[in-house]
């Protein structure tokens, strides 16, 4: 087996306060370990200053003068800038959403920050090696006809059908009760909090005690805890490139309300059980009542097997190939 020595460049990567942010890069990145890529990890956390974003740059040119590199893999669209300032190694650039579809406010318009990610993704997109992104409207919008579409695998191993009283009793929440898991996450989705919490408010007039079970900032493992301690899932965003919980949830067989965002509605398919709606409401309210009064779980995780980790490593893999081809 051939072994690629690659540098992973991306403003998203788990820590110690944020265990979940970016553990979808971490996870991806590992299960190429067993087809032979070793990696190293250079994170630039955006988050704590947007100067770590320069100081970056001067990071990969030591990294790549220190140790001998096939290619770079960075992720998301202001990481690749980073990585695109040196010309000695391929670079490939996964873009991951709002860097190429744009960062929405509450009202559902683009940002003026929110465009400026556009617009910087369109010309990165232009001037590097390989481009991966999460769906096909994705590759419509930067107008890059030879992107590769690779949603971000699952891990059927971690995501994986529990009994529900198992996975309460783990973590302290109420048997009885019905629970809307809501994933929030510190970019788009926060701001469809208040429409999850108005269909809620509708759906307690028959499913009376219904409560909002949030999932932020938590380490996978206890995501797949609550994916199977809920009774459905409800994902309400205005732009996503391919929503990693939808994914999640149909690994556990969990029940899924979704508005038609990013690749949702190929993510359901045709399973029973999971509905895509409009993005009001009083809509998403009469699916939760719905799943919530039918009980039981669905088939989601046979539909889903499709996009598991290892069947998108193999994908990853293809790009570093047809990358160093050329």
């Amino acid at each position: 087996m051939a072994a690629y020595s690659v540098l992973v460049v991306t403003n998203l990567w788990p820590t110690e306060v944020d265990p979940g942010y970016g553990s979808f890069v971490k996870a991806q990145m590992e299960s190429l370990i067993p087809l032979g890529v070793n990696f190293d990890v250079l994170f630039v956390n955006g988050r704590e200053s947007r100067w770590h974003y320069l100081r970056g740059v001067r990071q990969v040119q030591e990294r790549i003068q220190s140790k001998p590199y096939d290619l770079i893999h960075a992720h998301f669209g202001l990481s690749g800038w980073v990585a695109r300032w040196q010309r000695r190694v391929p670079l490939v650039v996964s873009f991951m959403g709002d860097d190429v579809l744009g960062r929405p406010a509450r009202s559902g318009r683009i940002t003026l920050a929110g465009h400026v990610l556009r617009i910087s993704g369109y010309f990165l997109a232009r001037r590097v090696d390989a481009v991966i992104v999460k769906s096909r409207q994705m590759a419509d919008v930067l107008g890059i006809s030879n992107a590769y579409v690779i949603p971000n695998g699952v891990d059927l191993n971690l995501f994986q059908p529990m009994e529900q009283a198992v996975a309460r009793k783990a973590l302290g929440i109420d048997l009885q009760k019905k629970f809307v898991l809501f994933p929030y996450n510190p970019g788009e989705a926060r701001k469809r909090f208040d429409l999850i919490q108005a269909a809620v408010a509708k759906a307690r007039a028959d499913v009376p005690g219904l409560e909002i079970l949030v999932a932020r900032g938590l380490a996978q493992e206890k995501v797949a805890l609550y994916m199977n301690a809920a009774d459905v899932l409800v994902v309400a965003s205005v732009l996503e490139g391919s929503p990693n919980a939808l994914k999640e949830a149909m690994a556990t067989n969990l029940p899924v309300v979704t508005v038609d965002v990013g690749d949702a509605a190929d993510l359901i398919g045709p399973t029973e059980g999971c509905y895509l709606v409009p993005r009001e409401a009083t809509a998403i309210a009469k699916r939760i009542v719905e799943i919530c009064l039918r009980g039981g779980r669905t088939s989601g995780r046979d539909w889903i097997s499709r996009l598991s980790m290892e069947k998108t490593a193999e994908q990853i893999l293809r790009v570093y190939k047809d990358v160093l081809r050329r």
